[in-house]
């Protein structure tokens, strides 16, 4: 049985996969663990799945598993497919782009050892990124964290370690959609932090444009799972509304001037909006709840693969 387990969820790496392998391997040559490599495709449509039966083939021991998913159901979804399969004491998230540096890996087993069951990477910088992408992701980052009502760590992506008492809890949560950079925190048990820089990508493309919809999905979701900031927000948006409209009806009363009849008008247009506002936050609210009472599963796994020698 190994002890650690890596896991990770991939879109079309093909060029990335060997080098990832190749280092992973190098990695843990120094730890005298067994350690399983846990391939979550989901859904690519690239040669991905062969690169990784041939690279199964390099090692006489099975150290790689393959879990295809039915169809493309998302990152979050796909570490949680990953998470299931998963046999060893302790967990490790990763990407497969190397931005998150495989020698990472043994400072955080060193956490692991001293007794922390979350494992936690915070990214000092982020070399080779976008200035505009950093300064995206340093906002998101802090707007998510000082919202939440749990402690959320800042610039702490999903490269984690977990332990299987931990993996247990997650999977045992069955809220659709997760947002695992809260849901992990949440769980709660002793955590420990590890700084590192994240690095350029080393092959391949991102698969996440910077102001795409998955962008702003993992970000909404941040917020409306663990924040309900957003409702006290259109509270405090209606109380104040209503103060201000009281004291322009009796500067209309008392005036009777046609200039604070149109500033009247344009108070209107700005409580219109501001209702239209209130309405999509409760909105987006109703919609987690619907998702998660329609009782669907958030992943199918087709096939597991395992290589012997």
């Amino acid at each position: 049985m190994p002890q650690v387990s890596f896991v990770f969820s991939f879109y079309n790496e093909e060029q990335a996969l060997p080098l990832l392998i190749q280092k992973i391997r190098e990695v843990m040559k120094k730890q005298s663990e067994d350690y399983e490599m846990i391939f979550v495709n989901d859904a690519s449509t690239d040669h991905s799945l062969k690169v990784l039966m041939q690279e199964a083939k390099k090692k006489a021991k099975g150290d790689i598993v393959v879990v295809n998913l039915s169809r493309r159901f998302g990152v979050e979804e796909s570490f949680l497919a990953g998470i299931e399969m998963a046999q060893g004491d302790a967990v490790i998230l990763m990407y497969t782009d190397m931005q998150d540096p495989p020698e990472v890996v043994l400072n955080m087993l060193q956490s692991y050892k001293e007794g922390a069951e979350i494992v936690h990477t915070v990214r000092r910088k982020r070399i080779g990124e976008h200035p505009l992408k950093n300064c995206a992701a340093f906002i998101a980052y802090r707007v998510i964290a000082n919202l939440a009502d749990i402690r959320i760590p800042y610039d702490a992506g999903e490269f984690k370690l977990i332990s299987k008492n931990v993996a247990k809890h997650l999977l045992s949560l069955p809220e659709m959609e997760p947002y695992l950079r809260g849901l992990i925190p949440w769980i709660g048990f002793k955590q420990a932090y590890v700084e590192y820089d994240m690095q350029p990508r080393g092959a391949g493309q991102s698969k996440v444009a910077l102001f795409g919809k998955k962008a702003w999905t993992v970000f909404l979701n941040g917020i409306f799972s663990f924040s309900d900031g957003p409702i006290y927000f259109i509270l405090f948006l209606g109380l104040f509304g209503l103060f201000v409209s009281i004291v322009f009806g009796l500067a209309l009363i008392v005036y009777k001037s046609y200039v604070w009849f149109n500033l009247l008008a344009e108070l209107m247009i700005v409580l219109w909006s501001t209702l239209m506002l209130a309405g999509g936050i409760l909105g987006l609210y109703v919609l987690k709840i619907y998702k998660n009472t329609r009782g669907r599963p958030r992943y199918i796994i087709h096939e597991v693969l395992r290589f012997d020698a």
